[in-house]
């Protein structure tokens, strides 16, 4: 019983972590942010970008100490492997038994540098693919989301039903075929590899489980052998889902060992304990096991190389990786129609020189520098205005566009639920100070001057004053009125092109600005 304690302390940790964090994705209101905005403050490179030192530090801190406790309790990408691979026990008619395996060291720090590298470079878009919150922040933006999205649409049903009206309806959802592509792409592998491997990914792929495992390799704490006790029946290894007890030599490899005390639960004589290790117990160093791997590298004859096969299993799961890719890019064509039986036209995303980006992202290169690519204010948005990029140069972080909403002015969720500073608005007054954009006209698409009639909705409705209307013929006040912008007065929140009745393309579209500017 008192080697189950750990066990269950660190599977209710993570229930609680993994809750947490699955409830600021599906949240509709952002209220939830409140209240579990710490379990996003805590990741390892959010933590990073947002600047908080201390929540970086305590993470090494505690990894020196106690090994990667932050794999199996704080990170949700490792939590989920977890309940991937505990689903394979289940289902496989014989449980699978893991085997220890030697390190793929060379794979980990090629994988662990280029993230470094591209995050010195500032190449950002492959940080975001490979940083694990991220990761698994784009699986639950876009597979997890919706599931929020219809328990609050029947919450404001029920409410409308009833006459109180305390829920609203939430918005539409904005997909990227992208990202939801690269987010099934990313859940068909690691659910593979931990089905299959358990913690798989996480010791031969993930970055920050590299970075982690070189603070890890001799922490004050670790799972320990008892040699004495230890009957040498390897079902401590058998256990193990980072495949890292070597039970032939009775040894450990901290740098891999996650701290699921599976092991220790497992052990029927009471032979492996957390506690300090001794000398013999310790793992080498990373450069102690870069030479060791030179040292023992084998000559392969050419005969050798022609005789290696791939693996049949990797082959169908490229294959399957590719089809599920591949029709997530294919875009549903589902017409839309009024009371009348008329097909509404939808409105279409004109062509912008510069995209842009949300209030309190300050410039382009702030939110590149800063933005992990979790989508999280995008599922927290209520206007259907946030979507993520799909240009190369700023892949996955949020841009706005204004075919289903525009920016009110007195929203400021976006800012409100980003965990790293990416968008960061002190109160409404700054939002409505800021100017991401401005109005460009399309004289051809307005209906004023297409019709001769009077539209002025553009006027109307333009939350700055920026837009007047005057009239298309000088001196004579009865000729049709064309819109006018001042662009120092445009905020670009996009009211004036979403409410523009021209479709598919509105006669007004907002261009964005690379640097915000603050009056």
């Amino acid at each position: 019983m008192k080697s189950n304690i750990l066990k269950y302390a660190r599977v209710f940790c993570a229930v609680v972590m993994m809750l947490s964090i699955v409830t600021l994705f599906c949240d509709t209101t952002s209220i939830a942010r409140h209240y579990l905005g710490w379990s996003v403050d805590i990741q390892f490179f959010p933590s990073i970008s947002a600047g908080l030192i201390a929540a970086f530090l305590s993470t090494m801190i505690v990894t020196k100490l106690f090994g990667r406790i932050y794999c199996s309790v704080i990170c949700p990408l490792g939590i989920f492997q977890d309940i991937v691979a505990r689903l394979g026990r289940l289902t496989k008619k014989q449980k699978i038994k893991y085997s220890y395996s030697n390190e793929k060291l060379w794979l980990r720090l090629i994988i662990a540098l280029l993230f470094i590298a591209s995050y010195v470079i500032c190449a950002y878009p492959i940080v975001g693919l490979l940083e694990p919150y991220s990761i698994f922040g784009r699986m639950a933006t876009t597979l997890l989301a919706p599931v929020g999205r219809f328990i609050a649409e029947h919450l404001a049903a029920s409410s409308a039903a009833a006459g109180t009206y305390t829920y609203a309806m939430p918005a539409e959802l904005n997909y990227s075929y992208v990202m939801l592509g690269i987010a099934l792409f990313s859940l068909v592998l690691i659910a593979i590899l931990a089905f299959r491997g358990g913690r798989t990914y996480c010791n031969t792929i993930c970055p920050v489980g590299t970075i982690l495992s070189i603070f890890a390799e001799n922490p004050v704490m670790k799972p320990v052998i008892d040699h004495d006790k230890c009957v040498k029946c390897g079902l401590c290894a058998k256990k193990c889902k980072a495949s890292c007890i070597d039970a032939k030599n009775g040894i450990v490899d901290s740098s891999r060992c996650v701290d699921c005390m599976d092991c220790i639960s497992a052990c029927n004589k009471d032979a492996i304990s957390f506690t300090t290790p001794s000398d013999k117990d310790k793992t080498p160093n990373i450069i102690q096991r870069i030479k060791a791997r030179r040292d023992a590298r084998p000559c392969v004859t050419s005969d050798e190389k022609k005789s290696n096969t791939p693996d049949e299993s990797k082959r169908a799961f490229l294959t399957v990786g590719a089809i599920v890719a591949g029709s997530a890019m294919t875009k549903s064509t589902a017409k839309v129609f009024d009371g009348g039986l008329a097909e509404i036209t939808e409105k279409k995303e004109p062509k912008r020189e510069n995209r842009i980006t949300p209030p309190g992202s300050k410039s382009y290169k702030h939110i590149e520098d800063v933005c992990t690519s979790c989508g999280l204010c995008i599922t927290a948005c209520p206007n259907g205005v946030l979507r993520p990029s799909e240009d190369l140069s700023s892949m996955l972080t949020p841009v706005m566009s204004f075919e289903k909403g525009y920016c009110r002015p007195e929203c400021k969720r976006c800012s409100d639920v980003c965990p790293t500073g990416a968008i960061s608005l002190a109160d409404l007054a700054e939002k409505c100070a800021t100017h991401v954009g401005h109005a460009v006209l399309i004289a051809d698409n307005c209906i004023s001057m297409k019709k001769g009639v009077s539209c002025g909705n553009c006027a109307r409705h333009c939350p700055a004053g920026a837009i007047t209307m005057a009239p298309t013929v000088d001196g004579d006040e009865t000729s049709a009125k064309m819109p006018v912008i001042d662009p120092m007065r445009c905020i670009g929140c996009g009211a004036c092109e979403n409410l523009c009745p021209s479709s598919p393309y509105s006669a007004i579209y907002v261009e964005g600005h690379r640097v915000h500017r603050i009056d």
